[in-house]
C-alpha cells in the first residue's frame, strides 16, 4: 500500500508540474532535476541519474554539472570520458563548488581527461581546501609532502594534513 501511495505522489507531482501548476512557468527547476537524479542515481539507474542530473547542469547547476563529471569519470549511466569528466567538473569548479574543485584537482594530478599538471592540481586543491574540503587540505598537504606542483616543505603539508583532520 506505501508502495502504491508513493507512485501516486510521484504521478500526481509530474502531472502537476507538466501542466504548470507547481512551478508556476512550467516545467522542473534545477534542484527538482537534481532530486529527481539523486533518486535514480539512488536506485541503481545511472542513465536516468545521468539524463536528470544533464537538464539541471545545462541550466547551470554546479552540483549537477560536478554529478554528471563523476557518472563520465566512473562510466556510470554513460561511456566513460575523462575529458567530458573534466569539461563537467571545470564548471562546477569555475561557480566555486569545492568538491568539483578537488575532483578537477585530482585529474591534473593523475592525467586523466587532461595533460598531468602538479602546478594545477595545487590551484584547484588549493581552492576547494581554502573552502574547508577535507579531502582537498588531505590532498594539498600530500602534494607539499612530495613536493609535486610545489616546493616541498613539510611543515605545510603538516599544516594542512592537521587541517584536514579536524
Amino acid at each position: 500500500m506505501n508502495a502504491l501511495k508513493e507512485k501516486l505522489t510521484l504521478l500526481m507531482f509530474f502531472v502537476l508540474a507538466s501542466a504548470g501548476t507547481l512551478f508556476g512557468s512550467g516545467g522542473l527547476t534545477s534542484d527538482s532535476y537534481l532530486e529527481q537524479g539523486t533518486a535514480a542515481y539512488s536506485s541503481g539507474d545511472y542513465a536516468e541519474a545521468v539524463r536528470w542530473w544533464r537538464k539541471a547542469a545545462n541550466q547551470g547547476h554546479a552540483d549537477a554539472q560536478c554529478l554528471l563529471g563523476g557518472c563520465y569519470y566512473n562510466g556510470n549511466g554513460v561511456a566513460q570520458d575523462y575529458a567530458e569528466a573534466v569539461r563537467w567538473y571545470r564548471k562546477a569548479a569555475e561557480q566555486g563548488n569545492a568538491y568539483a574543485q578537488c575532483l578537477l584537482g585530482g585529474c591534473y594530478y593523475n592525467g586523466k581527461g587532461v595533460a598531468q599538471n602538479y602546478a594545477e592540481a595545487v590551484r584547484w586543491y588549493r581552492k576547494s581546501a581554502e573552502q574547508g574540503f577535507a579531502a582537498a587540505q588531505n590532498n594539498l598537504g600530500d602534494c607539499y609532502y612530495n613536493g609535486k606542483g610545489v616546493a616541498q616543505d613539510y611543515a605545510e603539508a603538516v599544516r594542512w594534513v592537521r587541517k584536514a583532520a579536524e
